[in-house]
């Protein structure tokens, strides 16, 4: 189990051979499974609340592949937008799994929610609430992140990460 945040550098390689990685299992979009029940259904919701993009540091070249699965899970946004720098994006909140990123949301003025991943897991709840006086949000799944956007009443939302998971092989 992925427990960190830089998972790759403990393993002895690189942020480009960890990215190839991810773009090698875009490849087989068709494995990958939403990594919440009813998927559909909450980013349907987020987008009746505003404009929805999902933002990724994968690479374009993944495209083809990233939209299949959105269209075979039947995932709603607006724009699928590829970013390295996902914090200087004109959005009022953001969704993600990245403790640097999210941070550097914070740090732009911006509301962030992270979402809850062991490779999170070490930003503690008290952290958060004290010293982020609310900014930062840790959301354990869509839903408990359309209750926090309903109560800020912000209009575009940005860098929904990490919206799948491999699928477990039988065979």
């Amino acid at each position: 189990m992925i427990d960190q945040w830089g998972f790759y550098e403990p393993l002895g390689i690189t942020i480009e051979e960890c990215m190839e990685i991810f773009e090698e299992a875009w490849r087989d979009w068709n494995l990958l499974e939403p990594m919440e029940q009813d998927m559909w259904q909450k980013t349907h919701m987020l987008c009746n609340l505003g404009k929805t993009d999902i933002v990724t540091n994968a690479r374009p070249s993944a495209e083809e592949s990233i939209k299949k699965w959105l269209v075979e899970h039947n995932i709603e946004y607006n724009e699928l937008i590829f970013s390295k720098e996902k914090w200087k994006l004109d959005y009022d909140v953001y969704i993600d799994d990245s403790p640097s990123n999210l941070q550097k949301v914070f740090d732009e003025g911006k509301v962030a929610l992270i979402y809850n991943q062991p490779w999170n897991r070490h930003v503690e709840e008290f952290e958060i609430s004290l010293n982020h006086n609310g900014r930062i949000q840790r959301v354990y799944n869509l839903y408990d992140a359309i209750d926090v956007i309903r109560s800020l009443k912000y209009g575009t939302i940005g860098a929904i990460h990490g919206i799948g998971e491999k699928k477990e092989q039988s065979g």
